[in-house]
């Protein structure tokens, strides 16, 4: 080998054993000078009440990487108390544990010369973080304290704070409600969260495109699941994925499930209404303004799209309602009671089955309603005065294919400035076999249709909060019925009432068969404690009641006639018992003779 090389070889073998050992010699020099910065930062940033303590603490100055094991964060007891004696102590005590930290390139040089900590990427592993919460009394005599920003409770020590990169694996967060007699937690488990370009300094704190001194933020979780207030639900989301980066949020299943069967619903509960089973297999909501919600708490999304999902809604009328009044509690009307501003442009429900199950407490038999195969599009949904004062309409439109046996089509139009909550519904059912609509009919108006060709129903209502008026354009023919309302058990009457009225009361076509047709002008008032849902359904059917020659007048003898019937049979059943009564005696009294 040349001398040459061996000089040059030799020069960088030693350059290298100085930049190593320089390196070890400053990075030991540098620890104790480090820790003592961390604990300084820590405590002038909590004002004294957190401290910081870890395991191992490992960096390379020449590299520029370090790495922390068993990262404890905890409030310190003796502080805590003296802020709750002078009133300034904080709802929230926070203890946080870390598995490990790993730091990469946090660029010494810079850190020591500018006083700017600029870190390529910080990783942090198996985080556990506890929030105490304990509502604490303030002291009012105490001038409150001007609060500071991060970056000038930040500013004594550093002029910059810039993370490039920095995540959190596999966290594990837990709220403890410490005010209650009972304390309660509520637990999230398995999140990663990624935050993008975090940047603390003189301008940062003033930029409002930044979310939480970020530029953008991830956050992930497997599964979560909570009670509603009233312990009758449960809500369960999975693979939750949110980006402040894309402006959306994606979850693939989305459930309502009640904590109780349909029998045992309303026993628990101890309360009448409906019991709701909702599910879901996606969510996604595109176009969020992450700044307003954050700011401002205004939910400002562009699109949201809803697929594959089951709606079912029960009610068992055996349980009494109370007489509370719905008036001013539709879905509309409820929007501008909403404490968050809203304002959703589109909401897609796409390929979602709608069902409505009734327990009458009459006939003790459950009718049943179903719209299959439902997209249902939703525009301007909002309860911002600004937004409605430019479009006080909320319109929904649906294509559903009803009782799964002929395509029906409805708009609804919504005024969300009305002060009586207006809105109109229209819609139109093509043909299917009346006989469909059984399911429903014989539990809950006690009809059975034996024969019916529907050819079209279309109906057009404006309604509010108090009553409904339109029309409904029913055309058929075909119809028998059977009117089990007049029917009893073992009397022969039955066919005769059905015979009568399919002969005299029922019309059979519509149009007639003289060519006359007959609309079904509805004007129906809303009982107190009917929901919008029950409240439309029954003025739709008051319609094809007075399409099909029942009208209110004709309804009400109809009924009258039933009690009629149903008591002249009980009188029956008494008389015979009584005749029966007295044979027997007649016949005991010979046999002790």
């Amino acid at each position: 080998m040349k001398k040459g090389w061996k000089i040059a070889i030799a020069i960088f073998i030693i350059v290298l054993l100085i930049v190593f050992g320089g390196s070890w010699y400053l990075s030991r020099h540098w620890k104790p000078i480090l820790n003592e910065r961390l604990q300084a930062l820590v405590s002038s940033s909590t004002d004294s009440l957190y401290q910081l303590s870890y395991d191992e603490f490992d960096f390379s100055w020449y590299s520029g990487n370090a790495y922390l094991t068993n990262v404890s964060l905890t409030p310190v007891k003796e502080v805590y108390e003296k802020l709750k004696i002078t009133g300034d102590a904080p709802d929230n005590q926070y203890s946080v544990q870390i598995k490990s930290i790993k730091i990469k390139n946090f660029h010494p040089t810079r850190l020591y010369k500018q006083r700017k900590l600029n870190i390529d990427e910080i990783m942090v592993q198996d985080p556990t973080i506890l929030v105490m919460n304990e509502d604490l009394p303030k002291n009012d005599s105490i001038q409150p304290k001007e609060k500071k920003t991060p970056y000038q409770k930040l500013s004594r020590f550093l002029k910059e704070l810039h993370v490039n990169d920095f995540t959190i694996n596999n966290l594990n967060f837990t709220y403890q409600n410490n005010t209650l007699e009972e304390p309660k937690e509520t637990k999230l488990k398995n999140i990663n969260i990624a935050v993008h370009d975090f940047l603390i300094d003189s301008l940062s704190q003033h930029d409002s495109s930044r979310v939480y001194y970020s530029s953008g933020l991830n956050f992930k979780m497997d599964s979560y699941q909570i009670a509603t207030r009233d312990s009758m639900y449960y809500i369960n989301l999975s693979a939750i994925d949110f980006s402040t980066t894309d402006k959306r949020l994606k979850i693939d299943r989305l459930e309502l499930e009640p904590r109780q069967s349909k029998k045992d619903f309303y026993k628990v509960g101890e309360k009448s209404g409906e019991r709701f089973d909702l599910a879901f297999d996606s969510l996604l909501i595109k176009g969020i303004n992450v700044p307003e919600l954050l700011n401002n708490q205004r939910f400002h999304a562009g699109k949201v799209n809803i697929a594959k999902g089951s709606v079912e809604v029960y009610n068992n009328t055996n349980y009494a309602r109370p007489p509370a009044n719905k008036k001013g509690k539709d879905p509309h009307q409820q929007l501008q009671k909403l404490a968050w501003r809203l304002n959703i442009d589109t909401l897609n429900l796409l390929n979602t089955d709608i069902v409505y199950e009734e327990l009458s407490k009459v006939t003790q038999k459950t009718g049943k309603l179903s719209f299959n195969n439902s997209t249902i599009l939703f525009t301007n949904i909002t309860n911002d005065s600004l937004a409605i004062s430019h479009n006080p309409i909320m319109s929904v439109a649906m294509q559903t294919k009803f009782m799964n046996a002929a395509a029906l089509q409805t708009n609804f139009h919504f005024d969300l400035a009305s002060d009586i909550g207006a809105f109109e519904f229209q819609g139109k059912l093509n043909a299917m076999n009346g006989r469909t609509l059984n399911s429903v009919l014989i539990p809950l108006a006690e009809v059975e249709i034996n024969s019916a060709n529907i050819r079209s129903l279309a109906f057009n209502f404006k309604a509010n909060e108090k009553d409904a008026r339109g029309t409904v354009n029913f055309r058929y023919n075909d119809l028998k019925v059977r009117l089990l309302m007049l029917e009893e058990e073992g009397v022969i009457k039955s066919k005769i009432a059905s015979t009568v009225a399919n002969s005299f009361i029922i019309n059979s076509s519509n149009p007639t068969a003289l060519g006359e047709f007959i609309p079904g002008t509805v004007y129906y008032r809303r009982p107190s404690t009917y929901s919008i849902f029950k409240f439309m359904w029954k003025s739709i059917f008051q319609g094809v009641k007075t399409s099909v020659g029942v009208s209110q007048e004709r309804e009400s003898r109809l009924k009258r006639t039933a009690e009629q019937t149903k008591q002249r049979v009980e009188d029956t059943k008494q008389a015979a018992r009584k005749v029966g009564s007295f044979i027997k005696g007649v016949f005991k009294k010979k046999e002790k003779e």
